[in-house]
């Protein structure tokens, strides 16, 4: 059976310290991929077996108790988690035999498609949303949506600051 997804663009109503979490949260995210990629790459180089997301999500707990690492606190753990499995699903990828094109994940730079997703602990009421940290933020539906989207199971921010067409 086919499944179809279908992805819709909202505009955000925010203020200055709702946009500051979320870049600080894409910012948390961003330096978890980084580092944990670092600590892969090192292990493959030294011909080791890499980390995949149960001991990466140990070293996550381990990081966030410490007090070099301590902004991770700061980010919801849902949306850490969830970049955690989209690293182990690169590297599942970049080694599986039958993709054409694989490669090994790269490192993420600032601003180029800072992106979070909150897989749970959300809620969307009417014209608002619930996001965990942050709280209740309004926004504005786009013409093209109709019917009935929120029924999905993940939710997908991206960031940006680029205005929507």
């Amino acid at each position: 059976m086919l499944k179809i997804r279908k992805a819709y663009k909202f505009r955000v109503k925010t203020n200055e310290d709702i946009e500051s979490k979320l870049f600080r949260f894409c910012g948390s995210v961003r330096f978890l991929w980084n580092k944990s990629l670092a600590m892969n790459i090192e292990r493959l180089e030294k011909k080791q077996s890499i980390l995949w997301y149960k001991e990466l999500a140990f070293w996550l707990t381990l990081w966030k108790q410490s007090e070099e690492y301590s902004f991770l606190k700061e980010c919801p753990s849902q949306v850490l988690q969830q970049k955690l499995r989209d690293l182990d699903r690169a590297f599942r990828e970049g080694f599986d035999k039958s993709q054409p094109l694989k490669r090994i994940p790269v490192f993420k730079k600032k601003g180029s498609g800072d992106g979070i997703r909150f897989p749970q602990g959300f809620k969307i009421d009417n014209r608002r949303i619930l996001l965990p940290k942050i709280g209740w933020i309004g926004f504005t539906r786009a013409a093209t949506s109709k019917g009935r989207f929120m029924k999905r199971k993940r939710l997908c921010i991206v960031t940006s600051r680029k205005p929507l067409g």
